[in-house]
Parts: C-alpha cells; sequence; structure tokens
C-alpha cells in the first residue's frame, strides 16, 4: 500500500471517529476517494423579529398590560390549567419581567424585548408573525391606549411606545390589593412573581398575599424583581373555613412550622364562629381581621347564617375590622341579582346600629384571566404614600381608623363640613354638627367607566335613608356640592357612586361575563361619623366610638 494511500484512510477513519464523514464512495478510475459534506445539523430557530415595547406615564415607564388582537380576536399566551377556565401556572415567562398571560403581555417594569415567531413558551410561538392591533391599560387610573404594530419576519427590533393618559389621581392613598391568592392556594397556582408583575402592572402598591390558611409574604419576591419602588407587601393570610373566609394581616410567616404559622383547615372547619375569630385576633392582636366576600353564596358568612341584612342583632359574632363591600367575585349589579346593593345594604346595617368597620374593595384573583389583579381595590390615605420605605403599621392604622375609598372603577372624593366654608374632614373622619351638613363631592373616571348615579345615605330615625340621587354625566370629571339635612342626634353619611353599564371584559377578567353577567362599576367611601351633641362620643345603638 503506497504511502499517499496509507495517508487517505487514515484521514478517513478520523472523520468516522469524529462522526463527521456522511458517506464515502470509491468513483471509477484512478482510484481516488471522495469524501462528500456531511448534512448541516439543524440550528434551533431563532427570531426575526423582536418587539421592543415601552409604556410610559409622563416619559416614565410604569408597569402594564399590552394586549394583542389578530383578526379581532385577543391574542392568548400559555395555556388553561385549572378547571377548563382559568390560567394559573400555565402562562410565559418569555422576556425578563414580561409573562405571556392568556390576558396579554404584563410587563412588571413597562418595559420588554419580546421574541416574536420563536420563544420558549409551550404552546409556541406565544406571539406568530403577523400585524396586530393593540390595546394597552394599567389598572383603573388610566385610558385604555389602542394602536397597531407590525410584527411580520423579518422586521428586527420593532418599536412600539405607549404613553398612556392618566384620567385620575388619588392624592395622598396607597392602593392595595388586600385579598390576592398565589402558588400556596391549592386553587391558584400562580407562581409568586408572577403575582407580583400582575400586581404591579394593575397600578397596586400594596399586596396582601392571601393564600388559604397559609401565612405568606411576597416580600422577597418583589426584592428579587427589583420592585420596592412600586410595589410592596403585607404579610396576610385568608383563614378559610367551609362557611366563612377571613383575611388577617400582618401575620407573623414562620417557615419552621406548618403552614407558615396558621391555623390549618381541620382546626378552623371544627370551630365555632367564635372560636374562628378569636384564632384569628391570635394571629393578628394589633392587626386586622377582614370578613372576605360575605355574600359570595359560598364560605360566606351573611349567607351561611341567613342574615337578611335588616335583622338586628345579626346571627354571627361582630369580630372584625373591616368588611369587603366590593369582592371580585360578587362587583356586579344586574336586573336578576343586585349584588353590590346587598352588600352595601349589609354595610350600611351594621353601621346605622354603631358597628363602624372599614368597607373594603379586594380582587380576590386566584389566576391571571377570571378575576384581574386590582380590578377591586381600596385606596388608604396615608401621610406617606410610598412603598419605600413602607410605612407598615401607619397603613393598618389608617385602616383601622376607617380612611378609605373602595372601589372597582370611579374614584370617589367626599368632604364633609358642618357649613359651606367650613374645615371639612374626608372618608373616615367625624364632624360635628347638628341638623345640617355640607358635601363637597368629586367623581373622577376614565372613559371606560361609566357610572350613572352618585347616592348621599345616612343614618335615618328607623334606619339607612337615602336622602340625594344625583345623575353622573358622562365625563371624566363631575363635581357636586351643597346641604343636606340630617337628625338632631348622633348619625352618619355615606356616599356612594354607581352604574349599571358593564366594565370592559379586558380590564376585569372573563369570571363574570362567563357567567352571561358583567361587572358594573361601584365606589363606596368610609362614612363621615355625625357629632350632634358635640360631646366627642359617638354613640349608635350600644356602640360608643370616641372621636379625635
Amino acid at each position: 500500500m503506497s504511502v499517499a494511500l496509507r495517508r487517505v484512510l487514515l484521514a478517513v477513519s478520523v472523520l468516522v471517529a469524529a462522526g463527521m464523514l456522511a458517506y464515502a464512495v470509491w468513483p471509477h478510475g484512478r482510484g481516488a476517494l471522495i469524501v462528500d459534506a456531511p448534512p448541516p445539523i439543524d440550528a434551533p430557530p431563532r427570531s426575526t423579529t423582536t418587539l421592543v415595547v415601552r409604556v410610559t406615564d409622563r416619559g416614565v415607564p410604569v408597569a402594564a398590560r399590552v394586549l394583542l388582537y389578530a383578526n379581532e380576536a385577543p391574542l392568548r399566551m400559555g395555556s388553561i390549567d385549572i378547571w377548563g377556565e382559568r390560567q394559573g401556572g400555565a402562562a410565559c415567562e418569555i422576556a425578563p419581567d414580561v409573562v405571556g398571560s392568556w390576558d396579554g403581555l404584563i410587563l412588571g417594569r413597562g418595559v420588554g424585548e419580546v421574541p416574536v415567531g420563536v420563544d420558549p413558551c409551550i404552546p409556541s410561538p406565544a406571539i406568530p408573525y403577523g400585524i396586530y392591533k393593540v390595546m394597552a391599560w394599567r389598572g383603573i387610573e388610566y385610558e385604555l391606549w389602542y394602536g397597531t404594530v407590525d410584527l411580520s419576519a423579518n422586521r428586527g427590533r420593532v418599536e412600539l411606545s405607549i404613553a398612556l393618559d392618566r384620567a385620575w389621581t388619588p392624592h395622598g392613598t396607597l392602593a392595595a390589593d388586600l385579598h390576592v391568592h398565589a402558588r400556596a392556594s391549592d386553587d391558584s397556582h400562580v407562581p409568586n412573581p408572577q403575582r407580583v408583575v400582575a400586581q404591579a402592572a394593575a397600578g397596586v402598591q400594596v399586596i396582601a398575599l392571601s393564600d388559604h390558611n397559609t401565612n405568606g409574604d411576597l416580600a422577597d419576591d418583589i426584592a428579587a424583581l427589583k420592585l420596592q419602588d412600586v410595589v410592596t407587601s403585607l404579610p396576610s393570610n385568608e383563614l378559610s373555613a367551609d362557611l366563612l373566609h377571613a383575611g388577617v394581616y400582618p401575620v407573623t410567616v414562620d417557615r419552621n412550622k406548618p403552614n407558615n404559622g396558621s391555623p390549618s383547615t381541620e382546626a378552623l372547619n371544627a370551630a365555632s364562629y367564635d372560636e374562628f375569630f378569636k384564632m384569628a385576633r391570635e394571629l393578628v392582636p394589633d392587626g386586622i381581621v377582614q370578613l372576605n366576600h360575605p355574600r359570595l353564596r359560598s364560605a360566606a358568612l351573611f349567607d351561611a347564617t341567613e342574615w337578611d341584612g335588616i335583622k338586628w342583632p345579626p346571627p354571627f359574632p361582630l369580630s372584625f375590622d373591616a368588611i369587603e363591600v366590593i369582592a371580585g367575585h360578587t362587583s356586579f349589579n344586574v336586573p336578576s341579582d343586585r349584588r353590590l346593593d346587598e352588600c352595601v345594604r349589609d354595610y350600611y346595617t351594621l353601621v346605622d346600629h354603631g358597628f363602624v368597620v372599614a368597607p373594603l374593595g379586594n380582587s380576590d384573583t386566584h389566576d391571571l384571566n377570571w378575576i384581574l389583579d386590582g380590578s377591586a381595590r381600596t385606596y388608604v390615605y396615608v401621610d406617606e404614600p410610598r412603598t419605600k420605605p413602607f410605612d407598615r403599621d401607619a397603613f393598618v392604622t389608617a385602616i383601622k381608623r376607617r380612611r378609605v375609598v373602595a372601589t372597582n372603577g370611579p374614584w370617589l372624593d367626599v368632604e364633609v363640613s358642618p357649613a359651606k366654608g367650613e374645615p371639612a374632614v374626608g372618608p373616615g373622619g367625624s364632624v360635628q354638627a347638628n341638623g345640617t351638613a355640607w358635601l363637597d363631592i368629586t367623581v373622577e373616571q376614565t372613559l371606560f367607566v361609566r357610572p350613572e348615579k352618585l347616592r348621599i345615605t345616612i343614618g335615618g330615625k328607623t334606619g339607612p335613608e337615602l336622602v340625594q340621587t344625583i345623575d353622573v354625566p358622562r365625563q371624566r370629571t363631575f363635581r357636586w356640592s351643597g346641604s343636606i339635612e340630617l337628625p338632631k342626634r348622633d348619625t352618619w353619611i355615606g356616599v356612594t357612586v354607581d352604574g349599571d353599564r358593564p366594565l370592559p371584559r379586558e380590564v376585569t377578567g372573563s369570571y363574570h361575563y362567563d357567567r352571561k353577567r358583567s361587572v358594573t362599576p361601584f365606589a363606596i367611601v368610609s362614612p363621615i361619623l355625625v357629632d350632634a351633641d358635640g360631646d366627642r362620643r359617638w354613640r349608635r345603638g350600644r356602640f360608643v366610638v370616641p372621636l379625635p
């Protein structure tokens, strides 16, 4: 064998050993060897278009949701993994700080570089190449934004700049969602970081993680996401028995104990109503016990005890500091079921008999599509409305003092004074007046929120009495002021605003619409107490409330 041939065979053996030889043939003539190149190994496909999205408020990036529409249908990302209707743990981390969800992109910082056509999502691609209509929003304080974007293949970096238009600003408050679920709830599955991002995108600033019978806290997740400047955590728990649920906060999270220190489901189900509330108070001796969704029809205290919302005393202990008047699953009025009206009736009956607690609004979100984060919320008046540093004690104290406005859409500002031009107080405050009071009321809303009636209710001679109903025109800001007559004894003034025109499904989630109804706009302020005799004590029924 010639030296040249030996060299050729050695080269072939090296190629074979390296797995690089596809095949070799000896052609006719002259004994030459021809080696074909191996077929190429398929490289992973790469996106040829990137959506570079930036959502801003007056030039500053803000967390938000962005929904793409293809052929008038919303583009769904990820999959449904709970009960055939809900998205819990099946959304997609499509880009840093960006979640691809059933209801659109959720941007934790308001910016993102999102791959198109190719991505790590299941199913993939989450965003196929194409041209899309766009809708963007951030909770209930901003107008909806509409536009289009061309995300066809081979377009490189496609910039989408979205400047949101703020409709109203709740000065001096922190926006809170004090009833939300995540991974530790067996009916949720949402990863904690995704819950934080979704809350931030709704404009919520204080989150109470309320997993069932588990003490929980989102502080570590917020820190890992570096979102402390925009959102903070209030450690919480939803004590859950078959007949009632109650939120408690702030709790101590002890990871060395079962359920991080929460009572067990078995213990709560075995407890009487008095024992249940005793366990709740033991968890938060100086905190808040919050009665959750009392008119949900299941796990609902008022329904379970068959209270009609009027009879006194009620058939349950008055052992809570706050009550959900607006809860995500009961945030509606329809002709056959005026659930919000029921909740207000219940609350005003409690107040009229002297049991004055904070009226709250919370989403009770369990997922990323059914009930959206912050779709019902509570604005809490505090001296320092910031999340870093967060004055937790002051926040809790403000709820105890009922310095709140609850809403699922409209903003309601109420000031009450003894007479026009005199010093006024706001929600949860008290005023000395005898026979009359002067009210200054402002209703603000985005154009997609359509409240229709402003209602003023007082503690009358025989119970809550509606004394004024004012039509609310379709405009961003509506102001009303005037004098109302009052009984010449200690009483209270309550103000609500409501309407029957539905809120957009994209903003609220699909839960109610799947049930052939819709979320209707509603807001309530914590009542103002009227001290008629000026003794700095408010007396109603058997209750006496010291006044500042």
